[in-house]
């Protein structure tokens, strides 16, 4: 480890920040079952003085840390490298604000299948939060124009509409699943309309 820090000094604290930060942040993000494995029953609102104040020092660690580094650099030169540890702490919350943003559009890619008529009419629920309609629309969608065809065409592909009180003023309604994002409380539905010849008009993907 010596050998890191003195070859590649650069790295090894930005390693080190990144670690601290890390460690820190799993310590805050489950208090609550290492309380529970030292046989501690505790609740968030009910946690005594001293909890209180070690996650609070848990919290300010990597900061505390920095400072530390900063007066020794001060005194010592370039033996140590505060901006290194620094990038690798700040590094963590990149990730972590990262996945917010782009671990939905990941997933959503990688859940992602060809359309298949009958799964699509049995509403296959393999995967409680990805299921197989879901997965299929945006294949459905891109080989599928859907603009054009009649209403038994459509019926013949996709089924009979799905029985819901959403969406009145739509002529056919089919539920998709939880809705994709960061935040999946409300359903995604693919939605159509006719025009008087009976034939879609429009169509696209909504949300309850």
């Amino acid at each position: 480890m010596l050998i890191l820090f003195r070859r590649w000094p650069r790295v090894a604290f930005f390693a080190l920040g990144f670690l601290t930060a890390a460690l820190c942040g799993w310590l805050l993000t489950n208090w609550l079952e290492i309380a529970g494995m030292f046989g501690m029953k505790v609740v968030y609102d009910t946690r005594p003085a001293w909890l209180r104040a070690l996650m609070a020092a848990v919290q300010w660690l990597p900061w505390v840390a920095l400072a530390m580094l900063t007066l020794v650099r001060i005194n010592r030169g370039r033996v140590v490298r505060p901006l290194a540890f620094a990038a690798g702490a700040a590094f963590v919350y990149v990730l972590v604000v990262g996945s917010l943003f782009l671990g939905p559009v990941i997933e959503d890619y990688w859940h992602r299948r060809e359309f298949e008529p009958v799964a699509w009419r049995h509403k296959e629920r393999g995967n409680v939060m990805w299921p197989a309609r879901l997965a299929m629309v945006d294949d459905l969608l891109a080989r599928h124009p859907l603009r054009g065809l009649s209403r038994d065409s459509v019926e013949q592909l996709l089924g009979p509409r799905d029985s819901t009180d959403y969406f009145q003023e739509w002529d056919l309604v089919y539920w998709l699943g939880p809705e994709r994002g960061f935040l999946r409380i409300d359903s995604e539905w693919l939605v159509l309309n006719l025009g008087l010849d009976g034939r879609v008009t429009d169509y696209r993907i909504v949300r309850d």
